[in-house]
């Protein structure tokens, strides 16, 4: 099927719009998840690290950490990551469905 076939497709049966919509979301949803998935493992490794050092630093007494600010920091960080899925959702629209479907197999099911 050539381009203006499919135009032509999508212009008298508006199912070949939605199924569109859906496709192209749905492959960027793929790739989008899968490079969220490996940037959250390196992003998660960085912060894991970057804890250890400040608790071997503080134990032996070369620094002073203020661990109630540490935690309020990493709470009101996933408070705007929830608050910021939360608007993700409430704007669903066809291609946005097909981009979290496709999103969420790329997060699950490519890569380690």
């Amino acid at each position: 099927m050539d381009e203006a076939s499919l135009a032509q497709d999508a212009a008298v049966n508006p199912v070949y719009q939605y199924l569109l919509q859906f496709g192209g979301g749905g492959i960027a949803g793929i790739a989008v998840g899968y490079a969220l998935k490996v940037a959250f493992k390196a992003a998660m490794f960085v912060l894991g690290a970057i804890l250890i050092v400040l608790y071997v630093l503080n134990d032996a007494g070369f620094i002073t950490v203020n661990w109630g600010a540490v935690s309020n920091g990493l709470e009101n960080g996933a408070m705007a990551a929830g608050s910021w899925c939360w608007r993700l959702v409430t704007d669903l629209s066809l291609p946005f469905v097909g981009f979290g479907a496709g999103a969420w197999f790329g997060w699950k099911k490519l890569g380690r």
